[in-house]
């Protein structure tokens, strides 16, 4: 979940030095080149349904989805997206949630905004197979 919380950031900010440096992390942590793609592809939330989110990636997986398309957008999450997350973790594990999409919030601004590794107007890869 994290790293989908930090690949969805940098997907949502176009921070492709975030996104190439966690990929394979990401990878390694489980996720499918499939989930990479819809997490990478996905327009933010509102135009997408939470359904197809779910049937994408698990309920899971969609509820960490949501809560950082909330925190990248809107910075303040609603009580449904916070209370579909709250399902799946335990207080220490929401509050590292929280830290991490917040966290990589800015270290994409960071990145985007120093123009890391020549990266700043490199659109974030797509994923491959």
């Amino acid at each position: 979940m994290r790293e989908l919380l930090i690949l969805r950031t940098a997907a949502i900010n176009n921070a492709a030095y975030q996104w190439t440096e966690h990929e394979a992390v990401g990878r390694a942590e489980g996720l499918t080149t499939e989930q990479l793609l819809f997490v990478r592809l996905t327009p933010p939330f509102g135009s997408v349904n939470s359904s197809t989110i779910t049937q994408s990636l698990g309920p899971r997986l969609a509820a960490a989805m949501i809560y950082a398309d909330e925190v990248a957008l809107n910075i303040r999450v609603s009580e449904e997206t916070f209370n579909s997350l709250r399902v799946f973790l335990n207080d220490t594990q929401l509050v590292d949630a929280a830290a991490t999409a917040g966290g990589y919030n800015w270290v994409s601004r960071f990145t985007v905004g120093l123009d890391i590794d020549g990266k700043a107007n490199v659109p974030v890869p797509i994923p491959q197979g």
